[in-house]
């Protein structure tokens, strides 16, 4: 009920229309699978009839802001997802609700529904990131209902690549000779602009315990399988477990983090030596985590993101320090129950994240009118986590 009664406030306060427009451009974006600009009322009402078109199983987990625009995935985890890439424009806050719109434009209902296997065409929007040069870039599954019993698998994994003015399909990138069917699972997506020439992608694999590097301009790659250590103490079977992989840009160079959420220690390697092949003795150990730690993104070139699993405040890490909790910022006290999925940071320098009740739209708690999703912006003053004794507690040990 809160969540509800804080859209309703929201839209209160954007229906009063209030002189000062940086009040407006600060308020959240209100999202929902129920508002979306379909190309005609006839095609909605048809999707809606053959169920292709289901709101409450529309739920946006990742987005990548580019000026004006918000880029959105929406995983297809369930039956009903009618595309699975999409945006909405930041000027568009003076409504209530943000209606989005399918990226790119809709060609046929086989591209809107995932149905078709052609080599651009996307099945289900994993992760997505913003490239140098007007680049986004799509991580896509192939796999759809993949909460369900029975996944339906479409084509093979792939990167799509689309120029954000054209909307037009630039790279296609299949991953169908680096990955193995029965045990990959691909999650997270990192692009490297290392020189005008030169474009690496990084896609973490969790279920080989690899990290693809993909050469752009070359059109070729290859995995690194990474040394078995770092799933020492992990919980979970890696098969199973969320594998983060993050590129951290400093100014000695830039470094590729990573972690399984159920392990005990976070672990990093240069870019460089990814690019080189590298052996197992390129990898750093950064340190042990204090406890569960779910990564969402990384802003301002350096600084990484985090929350505790299971709990939703909004914490940062500047990986210029060293990992140790009295280098760790509470950066956002939760004001409900909403987990946060992802962090980015617009041109002006602000940083959004996107939340959700994502954990009660997974085991099918949201009713008729689906998950509450909010894009919101931060602009709290990040405080030492040392310096707050309630947030100390919450750093307790692994289990």
């Amino acid at each position: 009920m809160k969540l509800y009664c804080l859209h309703l406030l929201v839209c209160l306060i954007r229906l009063a229309k209030p002189d000062n427009n940086s009040t407006v451009q600060n308020m959240p974006l209100i999202l929902n699978g129920h508002y979306i600009s379909w190309p005609s009322s006839k095609i909605r009402e048809k999707f809606i009839y053959e169920k292709k078109f289901i709101p409450k199983n529309i739920i946006y987990t990742r987005f990548q802001v580019c000026s004006d625009r918000v880029f959105l995935a929406a995983p297809r985890y369930k039956r009903g997802v009618p595309f699975t890439l999409s945006y909405t424009k930041f000027t568009h806050k003076e409504k209530c609700y943000n209606y989005v719109s399918p990226f790119p434009c809709i060609e046929n209902e086989d591209v809107m529904i995932g149905a078709s296997d052609s080599g651009s065409s996307l099945i289900n929007a994993i992760d997505l990131k913003m490239g140098c040069d007007s680049t986004l870039w799509v991580l896509d599954a192939g796999i759809s209902d993949t909460l369900s019993d029975h996944p339906t698998r479409i084509c093979e994994p792939k990167i799509v690549g689309f120029d954000i003015f054209t909307k037009k399909v630039t790279h296609t990138i299949t991953l169908s000779t680096l990955i193995c069917r029965a045990k990959s699972r691909l999650q997270y997506l990192a692009v490297e602009q290392v020189t005008d020439s030169m474009t690496v992608l990084y896609v973490s694999d969790g279920g080989t315990r690899s990290i693809i590097v993909w050469y752009v301009e070359k059109n070729e790659g290859y995995k690194i399988k990474l040394p078995h250590s770092i799933v020492d103490g992990c919980s979970e079977n890696p098969i199973e477990d969320v594998f983060y992989m993050m590129l951290i840009e400093q100014e000695a160079g830039n470094y590729i983090y990573f972690t399984y959420l159920s392990s005990q220690d976070i672990f990093r390697t240069r870019t460089k030596d990814l690019q080189k092949r590298m052996n197992s003795k390129c990898i750093v150990n950064m340190g042990k985590k204090p406890c569960k730690m779910v990564f969402l993104g990384v802003g301002y070139g350096s600084v990484l993101y985090f929350r505790i699993k299971g709990q939703n405040h909004l914490y940062s890490w500047d990986t210029k320090q060293s990992f140790l909790e009295e280098n760790f910022m509470v950066v956002r006290k939760s004001r409900d129950c909403r987990l946060i999925t992802h962090v980015d940071v617009d041109s002006e320098g602000v940083l959004w994240v996107l939340e959700s009740n994502i954990q009660d739209f997974i085991i099918d708690h949201v009713g008729c009118y689906g998950p509450s999703i909010m894009l919101t912006p931060v602009f709290e003053n990040p405080v030492p986590v040392m310096n707050d004794l309630d947030d100390t507690e919450n750093f307790s040990p692994s289990e």
